[in-house]
C-alpha cells in the first residue's frame, strides 16, 4: 500500500485502486452472472431434450372413431334438415293454396250475401209498395163504407124523423085528441 490514503490492491502483479476495483468487481460479477445464466439455459435445454425424446404421441384412435361417428351423425342431421326443409316447403305451399281457396270462398260468399241483401231490399221495397197500396185500397174501401154507412144512417134517420113528424102532425091535427 502506498502512502496516499488511497486504497490499493495488488493482484498478479497489477495494482488496483478504488475505481478500478469497482470496475473489476462489476466485470467479475457480470461474468459470473452470465456464466450462471448460460448454465441454467443449458440445463433447461437438456431437460427439455430428454422430455422431447421420451415424448410418446397419445393414442388418438379413439378421437378418430368419435370423429367418424360424429361425421356420420352430422350427415344424418343434414339429411334430416333437408327432409324437414322440403316438408316445411310443401306445408307452406299447401297452406298458401288453402288460404287462396278460403279467400276465394269468402269472396264468393260475401258476393252472395250482398246479392241476397240487394234482393231482400228490392223485395222489401216492392212488398212495402204493395202493402202501402193494399193499405191505401183498404183505407179507401173503409172510407167508402163509412161514408155509405153514414149516408145510410142519415137517410134512415131522416126517414124516421119524417115518419115521426108525420105521426106527430097527424096526432096534432086529429080533432078528437083535443
Amino acid at each position: 500500500m502506498s502512502e496516499d490514503n488511497k486504497t490499493e490492491l495488488e493482484f498478479a502483479g497489477m495494482k488496483f485502486t478504488g475505481g478500478k476495483m469497482f470496475l473489476v468487481v462489476s466485470a467479475l460479477s457480470t461474468l459470473g452472472g452470465g456464466a450462471w445464466g448460460a448454465f441454467e439455459f443449458y440445463n433447461d435445454y437438456r431437460n427439455m431434450k430428454e422430455q422431447i425424446q421420451s415424448y410418446v404421441a397419445p393414442d388418438l384412435s379413439g378421437f378418430q372413431e368419435q370423429l367418424s361417428v360424429m361425421k356420420k351423425d352430422m350427415e344424418k342431421v343434414k339429411e334430416s334438415v333437408a327432409e324437414a326443409r322440403d316438408y316445411t316447403r310443401d306445408i307452406k305451399v299447401d297452406l298458401k293454396k288453402d288460404i287462396d281457396r278460403i279467400e276465394s270462398v269468402v269472396d264468393k260468399t260475401e258476393q252472395r250475401v250482398k246479392d241476397v241483401q240487394d234482393d231482400t231490399r228490392t223485395a222489401l221495397a216492392n212488398n212495402e209498395n204493395k202493402v202501402r197500396g193494399l193499405i191505401d185500397i183498404a183505407s179507401q174501401r173503409f172510407d167508402n163504407k163509412r161514408d155509405e154507412v153514414r149516408n145510410e144512417s142519415d137517410r134512415k134517420m131522416k126517414d124516421l124523423e119524417d115518419r115521426l113528424n108525420n105521426r106527430l102532425q097527424k096526432a096534432l091535427d086529429n080533432p078528437l085528441a083535443k
